[in-house]
């Protein structure tokens, strides 16, 4: 069934009113007619299954025939500190770490950041994108998009684990991997991962995140770029909590 994330006030007891744009989506691009199913999420973590009553690109109005809780959504709330990319690359991380379950996006500036324009202009897009990929990955939550912070406030901001993937990252001639950072979690109920720009990580950078006890880890020994890197350390954290496939 297609899924809409609509505001807290579209659901009102048993009745559902779909506003614009979704309304037009529905009446217009799917041509959904009375009777189709589709699912309604307010952003609480519910879904609620709705049989469409009446359908126009103005509104669409349908009764709740069931709810429930959303199923997609983690255990743990997994904050994603990303340094700024070229835009496609930063939008990328969006939608696929949205897809595999982060909560929440915090962008910052590092030294070797290269894209250092306001990203305050680009948040509304940003947005369109973790909703749509919160649609399609059966979430019950959208994630949201922190305002950008400094790579100080990302290392100090963390109140449980956090884990810096750096490619460089060595212990005694071992690479510290996300399994041995998260043998020392201590199950608090947010967890940041905290991935670099296109350059990676100064070594000073590197340097302060571990006096603030962040743990540094290593991805394996291929240089990942800065995408990658966090689509991959978001899938290997969530996979030892054991969200994925588990």
């Amino acid at each position: 069934m297609h899924r809409f994330f609509v505001p807290p006030e579209s659901i009102a007891s048993d009745v559902a009113a779909i506003p614009q744009p979704q309304a037009r989506q529905i009446a217009r691009v799917l041509r959904l007619a009375p009777g189709d199913e589709i699912v309604v999420l307010d952003d609480t973590g519910v879904e609620y299954e709705v049989v469409l009553t009446e359908v126009d690109a103005k509104g669409v109005f349908g009764k709740v025939v069931d709810q429930r809780p959303a199923l997609g959504e983690p255990r743990r709330r997994i904050v994603l500190y990303q340094a700024l990319l070229k835009s496609d690359r930063f939008e990328l991380v969006l939608q696929k770490c949205t897809e595999l379950g982060v909560s929440a996006f915090a962008p910052f500036v590092s030294d070797r950041t290269v894209v250092r324009e306001s990203a305050r202009g680009r948040v509304d897009r940003w947005r369109r994108i973790v909703t749509e990929a919160a649609e399609q990955s059966r979430r019950g939550r959208i994630p949201t998009i922190l305002d950008p912070v400094t790579l100080q406030e990302a290392v100090e901001g963390p109140s449980g684990i956090a884990i810096m993937p750096w490619e460089d990252e060595r212990d005694g001639g071992l690479r510290t991997t996300i399994n041995q950072a998260l043998a020392e979690d201590d199950g608090a109920p947010d967890l940041a991962i905290i991935v670099g720009p296109e350059g990676g990580f100064a070594e000073d950078e590197v340097g302060f995140a571990r006096e603030h006890g962040v743990r540094v880890v290593s991805l394996g020994r291929r240089i990942l770029r800065a995408e990658t890197a966090a689509i991959t350390a978001v899938s290997a954290v969530l996979y030892e909590l054991g969200e994925l496939g588990g």
